[in-house]
């Protein structure tokens, strides 16, 4: 154990993969090529190469996510947009009925079609 309290190990790892991400993921790649198999830091840096791909494709995961769920959000919102559009085009329909309906009976009074009526009451 080291001051920290956390096991030497642990905080060596930290240290060493601090350096990597200074050096950058090109450099450790190419130095992951021209070192030997048997490199003390091989197993080391495989594996923060293994973080760092972990890491990437964690975050692709959640961008696809949030992508499936803004598209099913914009199919709920145009779904319901269309029910409404069915709804205003039947009352629109309604309200144009009634209107040819009021048309008709008016002409109908003014060309004296509806006289009868007023003989009957």
């Amino acid at each position: 154990m080291d001051e920290d309290g956390k096991p030497a190990a642990a905080s060596e790892r930290d240290a060493r993969f601090r350096r990597y991400e200074s050096t950058g993921e090109a450099s450790i790649r190419a130095e992951l090529e021209a070192s030997s198999p048997a490199d003390d830091e091989t197993f080391a840096k495989r594996a923060w190469l293994f973080q760092k791909e972990e890491g990437r494709q964690t975050e692709q995961r959640r961008a696809m996510v949030a992508s499936a769920e803004a598209a099913h959000d914009a199919a709920r919102d145009a779904r319901d947009s269309a029910q409404a559009a069915r709804r205003s085009a039947f009352w629109t329909m309604i309200a144009a009925l009634a209107a040819t309906a009021g048309v008709l009976v008016n002409a109908a009074i003014a060309l004296g079609w509806l006289d009868w009526l007023k003989r009957a009451a």
